[in-house]
């Protein structure tokens, strides 16, 4: 296995232990900022190939179900996660998975998408380095081409982009980012959800932005929730970077195919 064997921060912490060895075990995680890193063009990043392998072998165990849960939408996270089925790939932050859209869109819901998208494009159209993304259900403002050549421009144009009317839907900030979101679905409430479908005895969560406390905020007393990088969380575990994210996958598989083997 790819760098197994490599020492991560919760190897003899006495929650992960227990996860590798509860009946039903469901591991999912966020993909940008903790599978793969950042990039400029977001198509242009690269799953870590250690943790790729780590949810391949997870998924092929017992009793244990996979999934990446996105804020991209599933045509976009298809385009750079290379995980066939049976992992879950879950995109728009629980809104839909691979077979298409979870939750069908109201007239008022898709003419706040429209209008607030063509908002977003004005403000885009006058700065270089900006640009809108249109998913299923929300749409995003991005300035991380901007943010490469002057930060505190992109900061501030992002802030006026803040500042466009949500009409009282959700409105998320990210990573050199701000989401306009016709549903109130979160990566929690797809989570919960989940989990209660699978009756998983556990959950082992990765995430590393704004959108993830929502999923952190909703894990239980069994459940292990790991922040990947630095800034506040209500995770109960931190990692440094997607490299320990990939020596922690790739640990938790190792124990977890050697428990079911005893069996």
């Amino acid at each position: 296995m790819w760098g197994m064997n490599t020492p991560h921060s919760l190897a003899t912490h006495p929650a992960f232990v227990a996860a590798t060895e509860t009946p039903r075990l469901l591991v999912v995680s966020d993909f940008d900022g903790t599978l793969a890193g950042f990039d400029p063009d977001p198509y242009a990043v690269h799953a870590h190939p250690g943790s790729l392998q780590a949810l391949r072998e997870l998924s092929e165990l017992l009793n244990t179900t996979v999934g990446v849960l996105s804020g991209r939408h599933v045509a976009g996270l298809e385009k750079v996660c290379p995980l066939e089925p049976p992992i879950l790939l879950v995109g728009s932050h629980g809104a839909e998975d691979r077979d298409g859209a979870t939750i069908p869109l109201t007239a008022k819901q898709q003419n706040f998408l429209d209008d607030v998208g063509a908002e977003l494009e004005a403000l885009a159209a006058q700065h270089p380095g900006t640009y809108v993304e249109n998913k299923p259900f929300q749409r995003v403002f991005h300035v991380a081409p901007l943010a490469v050549e002057d930060p505190a421009a992109a900061q501030e144009i992002l802030a006026r982009a803040r500042q466009v009317d949500a009409r009282g839907f959700p409105v998320t900030p990210g990573k050199n980012l701000v989401e306009f979101s016709a549903l109130e679905i979160t990566k929690g409430t797809w989570l919960q959800r989940e989990k209660q479908r699978l009756q998983a005895d556990a959950v082992v969560f990765f995430g590393d932005d704004t959108t993830d406390e929502n999923a952190f905020a909703v894990l239980g007393p069994d459940d292990v929730g790991i922040k990947v990088g630095a800034g506040a969380t209500c995770a109960g575990h931190r990692v440094a970077d997607i490299d320990e994210v990939a020596n922690v996958l790739q640990d938790l598989a190792a124990r977890r195919g050697r428990y079911l083997a005893r069996d």
